[in-house]
């Protein structure tokens, strides 16, 4: 995989994220993602131009001044890259960060994106075989960290995060 080609697909992928026109969006989603391109998020599988440009109007409604970044290199296998992704407010300021893996369509363009968001895992079931598994250490989350609900903006403050969907961002 040409990591050079990836980063100027990824490029437009992210400022696709963050257009408000729906034509000029709909314009570089067609430049960066494959007609049938599906945006996985953690209950919701977005299809297709309109449906990913749909979301991405729903989340700039929703959080108006942030943006979607790239937050890290690619790690690249064949046609699946993985990176870090985050949701920056327009001071820079970090609303939440996650990871991103994408398979790449034999034309460059991106045709499926899975999005995993600051979601924690659930624990291991207690039925499962001990010798087979090893237990997380649990996590410490700072005064300042709060898990949001992407789809509707809403903060969620107890220990428990809420489901984490994005797949957009909002003005530069």
């Amino acid at each position: 995989m040409n990591i050079s080609a990836l980063l100027e697909v990824l490029e437009v992928y992210f400022e696709a994220f963050a257009e408000r026109d729906p034509i000029r969006r709909n314009e570089l989603l067609a430049q960066c993602l494959t007609p049938d391109c599906a945006i996985w998020g953690h209950s919701h599988v977005y299809a297709g131009y309109v449906a990913i440009s749909d979301k991405i109007a729903g989340f700039h409604t929703n959080f108006p001044d942030c943006r979607l970044v790239l937050a890290s290199g690619l790690m690249a296998f064949d046609n699946i890259a993985r990176s870090a992704n985050a949701i920056v407010r327009r001071d820079g300021s970090l609303v939440a960060r996650g990871e991103t893996v994408s398979e790449i369509a034999p034309d460059g363009r991106l045709c499926r994106i899975v999005l995993l968001w600051d979601a924690d895992l659930p624990p291991i079931p207690d039925s499962w075989p001990a010798h087979l598994a090893v237990h997380p250490l649990p996590k410490v989350r700072s005064a300042e960290q709060h898990f949001l609900d992407f789809d509707t903006g809403a903060r969620n403050d107890s220990d428990r995060p809420v489901p984490l969907w994005c797949g957009s961002l909002g003005e530069r």
